[in-house]
C-alpha cells in the first residue's frame, strides 16, 4: 500500500479504533512507514493544525523517529530548513495538544543534538519571548533527557557533552533569575499561571542539573542561590495553601527533587556549602514538620518529598553531617536539625501503613549515617556521644514503629506492606548494633518492661528476634537471657502474632543458647525446646520450624526430649501438613542423632514403620500428594552424624521406593536417593546395588536433574568398585540425552543436569568416559545444539563440558569441531543473549589448547568466518580478521580472551561506538 497521506490516516484510524488483529496489522505498516525516505515529506502534511491528534501525534512521533535512525538521509544543506520547520511547528502547536507539543519539543532536542549542540543559543533563540517562555522550558528540559536517552556514537556523544557542559551554567543562571520572582511579596496567592511556570522551571532545573552528577555543573556553592529560589517557592505554596495539592504540589516535588539533584555534586569537597545547603533545606521543612507532622496528615505527599529531600541531600553529604554533628561550631546546628527531623520522620505518629506512609523513607538513611561514623572511628577509634544518643532513641522509635494495628483493621494489601515495613525495621536495627553494641538489648529489655499492651511487647519482641545475629557469642547479657525468657513465656500462653514472633526468637536464638556451656544455658535450652513443642497445637507450622532449629543446635535437650518430639513427629496434626511433618521428622532426626543409642533405636524403628507405610500408601494412590518422600529426605538428612541409624532407617525405607519408579512419583524417589547417597557417603556400599537398581528404574520411567544427581554421587563415589556402575552410567546418560534432544528448550534443567554431570566424570574420572564412548558423538552434537540454548544455565553447562572434553578427549570431539565453532560464532553474534558470552569464550580457549590431530581452531574459524554476512552483515572482514588474530594468539588469559570475543560481539550486534558498547567494554576493564 502507497504511503500516501490518506493511507496512512486509514492506518493510524485503525489502529486506534479496529478489532485487536488489524490493530497489528496497522501497527506493523505504520512502523515500516516510519522508516522510509518519503516519511520527511508526508510528516508536515499530517502536521497540518485541521488533522485529528492521532494523526498529529503519529506525525511528530515519526518525525522523532526519523532524526534519530535516518539521520544520514538529511543532507547537510537541509538542516537549516528542518530547523525552521521544526521551530515552526513547536510554535504552531506551543498551545497543544500537550501530546504533540512535546514530542515536536523532544524531535527538537534530538535535531540539536545530532548537529552536536554546535550553537544552542542560536537554534532557540526564536523561543526567548516571553510570551514563549513555557515553551522554551519544555526544549530546554528535553535536551538533557534526549542526551542520555539517545544512542550515539562515542565521538558525537563526547560533542554534545562538552557542549551542553558548557551551557549548563548559563541555563541555570537563567533560571535562577526567572525563579527569584518568588521571592516577590504576595499579597495573594500567586496566578495559576505563574504557579505552572515555576512547575516548568523546576523541571528543567533538574533535567540540567542531573545530566553531569559528576560535578560537571559547577560546585555546590554557586548552586546555593539557585537552591534558595527553588526552596523559596516551597514556602511560598505552603504558606498560601493548607493542604498543598494538584499543581502547587506538582511544583513543590519538582522544586525538591532539583535540590536534590543539585546536592549531588561536590559531596566531599564543599562540606561547608553542604551544610548551608542542610540549613536552608531544614528551615523549610521543620514548620511543614511541626505543622502536618500527624497521622493521616492533609500534607502527606508533600512530607514524603520533603523527607525524601531531606535523605538524600544527607546521604550524598553523609560526610558533612558526621563532622558536623560532632563538631563545636558552625556547622553543628544545621547537622543536628537535619538528624532531628529524620528522627522525627522516622517516629511518625500512628501505624504504617494505616496512618502514615512516610516513615519508611528514611531507612536507607541510617545505613549510610552508621558507615559514615565507622569510617570515621577508624580513624579517631571512638564513637562520640552524640551517635549514642541518635541511635538510642532510634532503636527506641523502631521499637515503637513496629508496633503493629490488629490484624482486623488491614486489608490484605497492607498486611503485606507491613510486613515488607518489619522486615525494614530488622534490617535498620542492625545499624544500631555497630554503634551501641550490647546496649541495644538493655533498650529492647526496657521497652519490653514499658509496655503496657500485647501488641507493644511484641513489637519488642520483633526487634529483639532481629539482633538475634549479633548475639555476642558464648557469653549472656542478662538482657538477652531475660527477653529469652519472655519469649519463652509467650511461647507458652500466648496465641496470634506474639506466639509466631516468640516461635521465631526461640528458634533465631538457638545457636546462642548452645553456645552457653553452662548450667543456666543448658536449663535455657531446656526450656525453649519445651515450649517450642507446646506451641506445636496452637501454631504448628512456627512451632515445627522453631523446633527443628533447636534440635539441631540444643543436642543434650533435644535428645532428653526425643521420644516427645518423636509423638509429635507421629501426631495427626503433623500427618495433616506436609511441610510441618518435615520440620518436625528434621527435629526428630537431630534429636534421635543426639540421644542414646539404646533410646534412638526404637524410636527410629517407629518412624522408619511409620514412612515405610505413608510411602506404600503414596505409591498405592499416586495422584496423593502426601509428601511422604519429602518427609523421609528430611530424616534422613537429620542423621549424618549416626551412621548406624541413617543406614538402618535407609533399610527399612528403600525396599518401599519400588513402586515410586513411575513417571508421576520419580522425581521424590531420587530425592530420597540423593539424600541417602549423601547422608551416608562411603558408608551406604551395603545399599548401593539397591540405590543402582532404583535409580535405573527410575530413569526408564522419566529421566530428571534429581535422578542425574544421584548418578553422579554414586559414580564418583564408588566408581568401578561395582560391576552394575558402568551400565547405570551409560544407560542413565543415554536417556537423558534423548529425552533433551527430542526437545533441548523444553528440559532446560534435565539439560544443565546431563552436561554437568558429564563435565564432573570428565574433569575427576575421565577414564569412567570408556563407558560412555559410544555415546560420546552424540553427546557432542547434542552439546554443540545446546551450546545456543537461550537458558543461561544449559548453555554454560554444555560450553563448560565440551571445553573439559577437549582438554581429556580431543579424538572424541575433533569431528564436530568444525560445526561447534561455527554454533559458537552464531551465539556471540547474537544467537543468545549477551550474558551468555564468558561460557563461549571458555569454550574457544578449550578448543585453542587441545592437541588436535590434524586439524586445529585457526583453520574452524577461518572456514566459517569465511561465508557472507557470518555470524553478522555487520561484522567486515577486517574485523574477522582482527577477531582471529586475537583468539589463536590468546592460549593462557581467560580474560584476555573474553575481552576480544566481547568486542568482537559488539561488532555482529552493531553496538559499536554506542554508549552501551562503551559502558560495556568499560566494565570488563574495571573488573579485570
Amino acid at each position: 500500500m502507497e504511503y500516501s497521506p490518506e493511507n496512512l490516516e486509514y492506518a493510524v484510524s485503525v489502529f486506534y479504533n479496529g478489532e485487536q488483529a488489524d490493530r497489528a496489522k496497522a501497527h506493523a505498516w505504520l512502523t515500516d512507514a516510519q522508516r522510509v525516505p518519503e516519511a520527511w515529506k508526508f510528516v508536515w502534511e499530517l502536521l497540518q493544525p485541521n488533522k485529528g491528534t492521532e494523526i498529529q501525534f503519529y506525525a511528530a512521533t515519526t518525525l522523532h523517529t526519523k532524526i534519530l535512525r535516518c539521520w544520514n538521509e538529511v543532507p547537510p544543506e537541509s538542516h537549516d530548513e528542518l530547523k525552521e520547520k521544526l521551530l515552526q511547528a513547536v510554535y504552531t502547536y506551543s498551545k497543544g495538544p500537550k501530546i504533540v507539543t512535546n514530542r515536536l519539543c523532544i524531535s527538537l532536542a534530538a535535531f540539536i543534538l545530532q548537529q552536536g549542540t554546535s550553537d544552542l543559543a542560536a537554534i532557540l533563540r526564536p523561543l526567548s519571548a516571553a510570551e514563549n517562555t513555557s515553551l522554551l522550558l519544555e526544549v530546554l528540559t528535553v535536551i538533557p533527557e534526549e542526551y542520555n536517552s539517545m544512542t550515539m556514537g562515542t565521538v558525537l556523544r563526547a560533542k554534545n557533552r562538552n557542549a551542553l557542559t558548557q551551557a549548563c551554567p548559563a541555563v541555570l543562571d537563567d533560571l535562577l533569575r526567572y525563579l527569584q520572582s518568588v521571592y516577590n511579596e504576595y499579597s495573594s496567592p500567586p496566578p495559576d499561571s505563574e504557579v505552572q511556570l515555576w512547575l516548568s522551571a523546576a523541571t528543567c532545573a533538574a533535567s540540567w542539573l542531573a545530566l553531569n552528577e559528576d560535578g560537571d555543573n559547577g560546585p555546590l556553592p554557586d548552586r546555593l542561590p539557585l537552591c534558595g529560589a527553588l526552596l523559596a517557592a516551597v514556602r511560598l505554596l505552603y504558606t498560601w495553601n493548607e493542604a498543598v495539592s494538584d499543581v502547587a504540589l506538582d511544583v513543590c516535588e519538582a522544586c525538591l527533587g532539583a535540590v536534590r539533584a543539585a546536592a549531588g555534586q561536590d559531596s566531599t569537597r564543599q562540606p561547608a556549602a553542604a551544610l548551608q545547603l542542610i540549613e536552608q533545606l531544614v528551615a523549610t521543612a521543620a514548620p511543614v514538620f511541626q505543622r502536618d507532622n500527624r497521622p493521616d496528615s492533609i500534607n502527606e505527599e508533600l512530607l514524603s518529598a520533603l523527607i525524601t529531600c531531606l535523605v538524600g541531600v544527607g546521604e550524598t553529604h553523609s560526610g558533612a553531617v558526621v563532622r558536623g554533628a560532632e563538631a563545636a561550631g558552625a556547622g553543628e546546628a544545621p547537622a543536628r536539625a537535619l538528624l532531628e527531623l529524620l528522627l522525627c520522620a522516622q517516629a511518625a505518629p500512628g501505624h504504617y501503613p494505616r496512618h502514615e506512609a512516610r516513615s519508611n523513607l528514611v531507612f536507607g538513611f541510617w545505613y549510610t549515617l552508621q558507615d559514615e561514623i565507622l569510617n570515621v572511628m577508624e580513624t579517631t577509634s571512638r564513637i562520640t556521644p552524640v551517635w549514642r544518643d541518635v541511635f538510642s532513641r532510634l532503636l527506641t522509635i523502631l521499637v515503637a514503629k513496629s508496633e503493629a494495628p490488629p490484624d482486623s483493621a488491614l486489608s490484605r494489601d497492607d498486611q503485606e506492606l507491613l510486613r515488607c515495613y518489619r522486615q525494614d525495621i530488622a534490617d535498620t536495627v542492625m545499624y544500631c548494633v555497630g554503634i551501641l553494641g550490647d546496649w541495644c538489648w538493655t533498650t529492647v529489655e526496657a521497652a519490653w518492661d514499658a509496655a503496657d499492651t500485647p501488641l507493644r511487647k511484641e513489637a519488642a519482641l520483633h526487634v529483639f528476634l532481629a539482633l538475634a545475629d549479633s548475639a555476642p557469642h558464648r557469653r549472656a547479657p542478662e538482657p538477652i537471657h531475660n527477653m529469652l525468657g519472655h519469649a519463652v513465656e509467650a511461647a507458652r500462653s500466648e496465641s496470634g502474632r506474639m506466639l509466631d514472633t516468640a516461635l521465631d526468637c526461640l528458634g533465631s536464638y538457638a545457636g546462642w543458647v548452645a553456645a552457653l556451656e553452662t548450667q543456666g544455658g543448658l536449663a535455657l535450652g531446656a526450656a525453649c525446646v519445651a515450649a517450642a513443642g507446646a506451641a506445636l497445637p496452637r501454631a504448628g507450622a512456627a512451632a515445627a520450624l522453631a523446633l527443628r532449629k533447636l534440635c539441631a543446635d540444643c543436642a543434650a535437650p533435644a535428645a532428653a526430649l526425643a521420644p516427645d518430639i518423636v509423638r509429635a513427629a507421629q501426631s495427626e496434626q503433623a500427618r495433616s501438613e506436609t511441610w510441618v511433618r518435615r520440620q518436625l521428622l528434621s527435629a526428630a532426626g537431630s534429636a534421635l542423632a543426639a540421644a542414646d543409642p539404646e533410646v534412638a533405636t526404637p524410636l527410629l524403628h517407629e518412624l522408619a514403620a511409620s514412612l515405610a507405610a505413608d510411602l506404600r500408601r503414596q505409591a498405592e494412590d499416586p495422584t496423593r500428594a502426601s509428601g511422604a518422600a519429602e518427609c523421609a529426605a528430611a530424616l534422613l538428612a537429620a542423621l549424618p552424624a549416626q551412621p548406624v541409624l541413617c543406614l538402618s532407617l535407609c533399610q527399612t525405607l528403600l525396599p518401599n521406593l519400588t513402586a515410586f519408579a513411575c513417571p508421576l512419583l520419580v522425581e521424590p524417589m531420587f530425592h530420597v536417593l540423593k539424600q541417602t547417597v549423601s547422608s551416608l557417603m562411603d558408608d551406604c556400599r551395603p545399599l548401593v546395588d539397591a540405590i543402582g537398581q532404583l535409580t535405573a528404574a527410575g530413569f526408564r520411567a522419566r529421566p530428571t536433574a534429581a535422578g542425574l544427581d544421584v548418578v553422579k554421587l554414586l559414580v564418583i563415589i564408588f566408581g568401578n568398585e561395582y560391576p552394575s556402575m558402568p551400565a547405570l552410567f551409560h544407560s542413565s546418560i543415554a536417556l537423558s540425552a534423548r529425552s533433551v534432544a527430542a526437545e533441548p528448550g523444553g528440559a532446560p534443567d534435565l539439560a544443565e543436569a546431563l552436561f554437568a554431570v558429564l563435565r564432573q566424570v570428565t574433569k575427576k574420572k575421565p577414564a569412567y568416559i570408556d563407558w560412555i564412548d559410544d555415546l560420546l558423538s552424540e553427546l557432542v552434537e547434542l552439546g554443540s545444539e545446546c551450546v545456543r540454548m537461550w537458558e543461561a544455565g544449559a548453555a554454560r553447562s554444555a560450553c563448560l563440558w565440551l571445553g573439559s572434553l577437549a582438554a581429556v578427549r580431543p579424538r572424541a570431539l575433533q569431528p564436530h569441531a568444525p560445526l561447534l565453532t561455527a554454533a559458537a560464532l552464531r551465539c556471540i553474534g547474537g544467537a543468545t543473549p549477551r550474558n551468555q558470552i564468558e561460557p563461549l569464550a571458555e569454550l574457544l580457549l578449550a578448543l585453542n589448547r587441545a592437541a588436535f590431530d590434524g586439524g586445529d581452531l585457526s583453520a574452524w574459524l577461518r572456514q566459517a568466518l569465511a561465508v557472507t554476512d557470518f555470524p553478522t552483515r555487520h561484522a567486515t572482514e577486517p574485523s574477522k580478521r582482527k577477531f582471529i588474530a586475537a583468539v589463536i594468539k590468546e592460549k593462557s588469559s581467560k580474560r584476555r580472551l573474553l575481552e576480544s570475543v566481547q568486542e568482537f560481539s559488539l561488532v555482529c550486534r552493531g553496538l559499536v561506538g554506542t554508549e552501551y558498547a562503551r559502558q560495556s567494554l568499560a566494565a570488563k576493564q574495571l573488573v579485570s
